[in-house]
């Protein structure tokens, strides 16, 4: 019968009109209809039937499901019944004109019909969401009785095909305490969880507070775990902003709920001027940061997004997701190397971008302690190849990627990013505005530590971590990339601005709060081992220098640094040497000039040890690197 849905509609809605319309003159005369009575009620039946089904189809309410009414369906009723109300008044009293008609048959009619038509309506709605009920095999209960909540208690109530049927709520809030919304009461407090979940054979919880801290997340599934039941997280509405779909989605509590993490405030209005309509470039826009700048920068609707990216199978997976996801941006991904002067000029001139994110870097510390030459021709000159080839072409602005492992570099990697940013404000100029934006750790990019433990937790373990002290600052990569887009719209030119990133999190922590997320006990049955400090790691990070003045800006999470301005020609000078230094692959000349460039900069052992190996075998293992950047300044 599904398939005549329409005419079911039209024949239940046509029998409401006439059984309304004889009840209005029942109720009108007192339930005695003369002869005179039922020949006016024929000779108007068809105007009041008429008018009144073609208002509603109008107002689209003969077509739709039923079991789906909400408030914007009662205010077409409303306006359908009223709007038909008066051109029926207009033509039985114009027209027609029948002798003895009773004038407040209209107003009761009006009365009846619209009654009529929405209890239809929320009796389907009502006998869908019972037989639900019948069905349903997992009992849930929802944390957060605001709007989130509220919400999804709606959407899961709507849809029959769900296995999950709301059985209540739970939230802090003293008001709330026994209320019913949407017809689900609120049954108690967070710390009723344990025992509701006895009394109702809970199956599932929804933790339903999108300002909820790591801590109160921390504690929902702490009580979950201990009851063994399941435990999702309903996405915020924010996070749907952009998604095909706008339902409320259920998914998997992850690692970053679980630390006191507040959500982003983006100016949007600030950040859409910037970047709507313009050109964009991206290089790196195939890793972990680079390919959510992408993602995020598609929302502003920029009118071309240029990917820049060596890795061809990186590339393309975000050209395809963006295709998909974001069909009218055009997308425009290259395969090129910073290194690769050519490649880079070709996309400058034929591009012409008027703004660059810099997010292409070598970043994997232990890795590069083993290969500095590397690390120093990719992140020094690759970075000076990209930031020339955007003063050249008279870039808006340039955005370097940076990371709290620049300030007190104890690695090659960090020591490599500081350079990049001396280089940044050396380049500065009016033309061009170049700023960098500095953070720490991203949750789940590529060779974080997430991604190892949950491989270890996987294998059944053990989960090694390098200090039972070592300390990190963390984002999640959407976050960072968000607060690097608001970052880059601030300031003059020349600047360093950092990230707020709360409180640093022990490792040892995160290990543990992961191993419980996978349902396991940590040290229990997933052992933790400690395997030592890896080449070129520090216990704790720090966000800037001594003598730099962090100073706040009109965004709580972002900060700038005073750190004053670079003579460009010091820059040449350090750039030329560099590069004779790489060329003869000198590790010993290649530590002491990044201490002359950083006086902080204290080398790990490993890159000392580096020191003892014979110039003649490295020369064997590293390819000749620095070639490109004096072919980009002769440019």
């Amino acid at each position: 019968m599904l398939h005549y849905r329409r005419v079911l509609i039209l024949a239940v809605q046509t029998v409401l009109i006439i059984g309304t319309y004889y009840v209005s003159f029942l109720l009108r005369l007192d339930f005695t209809l003369d002869d005179n009575m039922r020949a006016i009620f024929g000779r108007t039946l068809g105007v009041v039937l008429a008018m009144r089904l073609i208002m509603m189809w109008r107002h689209g309410l003969l077509r739709g499901w039923w079991r789906y009414v909400g408030l914007s369906d009662l205010r077409g009723i409303a306006q359908a019944c009223v709007t038909s109300s008066i051109l029926i008044y207009l033509a039985i009293t114009f027209v027609i004109r029948p002798d003895g008609y009773p004038r407040s048959v209209f107003a009761i009619d009006l009365v009846l019909t619209f009654l009529a038509t929405v209890g239809a309506r929320l009796i389907v709605r009502s006998y869908t969401e019972n037989l639900k009920s019948c069905i349903a095999q997992r009992n849930t209960l929802i944390a957060g009785a605001g709007r989130a909540g509220t919400e999804i208690a709606r959407h899961l109530k709507q849809n029959p095909d769900l296995d999950y049927f709301p059985i209540g709520f739970v939230d802090d809030d003293p008001s709330k305490s026994g209320i019913r919304i949407h017809g689900i009461p609120v049954r108690g407090t967070i710390n009723s969880i344990p025992e509701l979940i006895q009394r109702f054979n809970v199956n599932c919880v929804l933790l339903a507070i999108p300002s909820a801290g790591g801590r109160m997340v921390d504690q929902v599934v702490g009580l979950c775990r201990a009851a063994n039941v399941e435990f999702k997280i309903v996405q915020s509405a924010g996070a749907r902003l952009h998604t095909a779909s706008n339902a409320p989605k259920m998914r998997d509590v992850r690692i970053e709920d679980l630390l006191n993490r507040a959500p982003v405030r983006l100016e949007v209005e600030q950040i859409s001027r910037k970047f709507q309509d313009k050109v964009l470039l991206v290089t790196g826009g195939g890793g972990s940061i680079g390919s959510e700048l992408c993602r995020q920068l598609a929302h502003f609707k920029p009118r071309r997004l240029v990917i820049f990216e060596r890795s061809e199978s990186a590339l393309f997976d975000i050209t395809h997701e963006l295709n998909t996801t974001f069909p009218d941006l055009e997308c425009k991904p290259v395969v090129g190397d910073i290194l690769d002067v050519g490649a880079l000029r070709d996309t400058f001139a034929m591009q012409r971008p008027s703004s660059v994110f810099h997010a292409a870097a070598y970043k994997h510390v232990p890795m590069m302690e083993l290969h500095c030459f590397q690390a120093v021709t990719n992140n020094v000159f690759g970075t000076y190849n990209v930031a020339l080839m955007a003063r050249q072409f008279a870039v808006d602005d340039f955005v370097l990627i940076s990371t709290d492992k620049a300030v007190k570099p104890a690695n090659i990697m960090g020591a490599t990013k500081r350079i990049a940013e001396l280089i940044m404000l050396g380049l500065q100029q009016q033309r061009t505005r170049f700023v960098a934006v500095r953070f720490g750790n991203v949750l789940g990019s590529t060779g974080s530590a997430i991604p190892i433990f949950e491989r270890q937790i996987a294998r059944g373990g053990p989960v090694s971590i390098t200090h039972p002290e070592v300390t990190r600052y963390f984002m999640t990569i959407p976050e960072a990339s968000q607060l690097v887009l608001q970052a880059s719209t601030m300031g003059h030119g020349g600047e360093i601005f950092v990230l707020k990133m709360g409180d640093p999190v022990r490792v040892l922590d995160l290990a543990e709060k992961l191993i419980r997320l996978s349902g396991f006990e940590p040290h229990k049955d997933i052992k933790i081992q400690v395997t030592g400090l890896r080449p070129g790691e520090k216990l704790r990070e720090e966000l800037q220098f001594e003598d730099e003045g962090l100073l706040p800006t009109d965004h709580e999470k972002v900060c700038v640094l005073s750190g004053g301005r670079v003579d460009f020609r010091e820059v040449r000078v350090w750039l030329d040497e560099l590069s004779r230094i790489i060329a003869d692959k000198n590790v010993n000349a290649l530590i002491s000039k990044i201490q002359q460039i950083i006086p902080e900069y204290q080398p790990s052992p490993e890159i000392l040890a580096l020191c003892e190996v014979d110039r003649h075998d490295l020369v064997s293992r590293y390819r000749t690197a620095g070639r490109d950047y004096l072919a980009a300044d002769a440019a």
